[in-house]
């Protein structure tokens, strides 16, 4: 017997779940999602995740991945999202909340010792864009915080993959 056919099943048998529209309110969480163990009840695990959001079919997809060993990405809704990774803590998957670091461009110039103009053109930014972040006349959209905290972090590693021509060996997340 498939696993798709045991779980959609199993799913027919128990209460029907409520449409993914009726809980997408409170507040979005997204979790990187990931097996600690055995997976005792893959159902519990899946109607919690239709019970945020998901539709059975994303949650089904989700929990296949999840018993596969891979790390999952998800978005979910709830009134109380740090009760969350409790909960899947419960079922065996270790549930990390992500966030998109704040950033201080300024404070990251500094200690690199770059003035906006060396900033600009070591990262790729447009100076004037520098300009607006450090004067506070404009924050860097989400995607663009994510990379300044790396460079941040290591900014050898941004300018590796800025003259990176695709030949060296990648390792898997």
């Amino acid at each position: 017997m498939s696993e798709a056919l045991s779980l959609k099943e199993a799913l027919a048998r128990r209460d029907a779940i409520p449409a993914a529209d009726s809980a997408r309110s409170g507040s979005p969480i997204r979790l990187r999602l990931k097996r600690t163990g055995e997976i005792a009840r893959p159902i519990d695990l899946a109607r919690l995740l239709t019970r945020h959001g998901l539709s059975l079919k994303r949650a089904h997809a989700t929990l296949n991945r999840i018993a596969a060993d891979e790390a999952v990405v998800v978005r979910l809704w709830s009134e109380a999202p740090d009760e969350l990774p409790g909960q899947f803590g419960a079922l065996g998957v270790e549930a990390s909340p992500l966030t998109i670091p704040e950033v201080d461009t300024r404070a990251i110039r500094a200690r690199l010792g770059l003035s906006q103009a060396d900033f600009a053109v070591r990262f790729g930014f447009e100076l004037d864009t520098v300009q607006n972040w450090d004067q506070g006349r404009h924050a860097p959209d989400p995607a663009t915080r994510v990379l300044l905290a790396i460079i941040d972090r290591d900014p050898a590693l941004v300018e590796a993959v800025m003259i990176d021509t695709g030949t060296h060996e990648r390792t898997p997340a």
